[in-house]
């Protein structure tokens, strides 16, 4: 069993993975209507989303790590329920884009 501080680094992790291109994907899809046109700034996007996410993500997750031995489990049960969730949400938005 992973405890929590392991899966709150984790989907903290895989969201600054998959996060800037979904948030990327939602803002072209609601500036472009012609679908031919939203590769460029799709990745524009992701690339500029990514240097802003990614970053944030590695601070926090460095805090998350000094502090593991001063909290308990159950205090990082909260990022990683919540980052959790915004996978599933990703994910989510992702199938829709893509069987849409």
């Amino acid at each position: 069993m992973q405890t929590e501080f392991a899966k709150a680094l984790f989907y903290s992790l895989l969201f600054a993975i998959g996060g800037a291109p979904t948030i990327a994907m939602w803002l072209i899809r609601l500036q472009i209507s012609d679908p031919n046109l939203w590769w460029p700034p799709f990745v524009g996007l992701s690339i500029i989303l990514a240097c802003v996410l990614a970053p944030l993500i590695l601070l926090q997750n460095t805090f998350f790590f000094f502090k593991r031995k001063q909290w308990s489990d159950i205090q990082f049960k909260k990022p990683a329920v919540f980052y959790f969730i915004l996978d599933v949400i990703c994910l989510i938005s992702w199938l829709y884009f893509s069987l849409a």
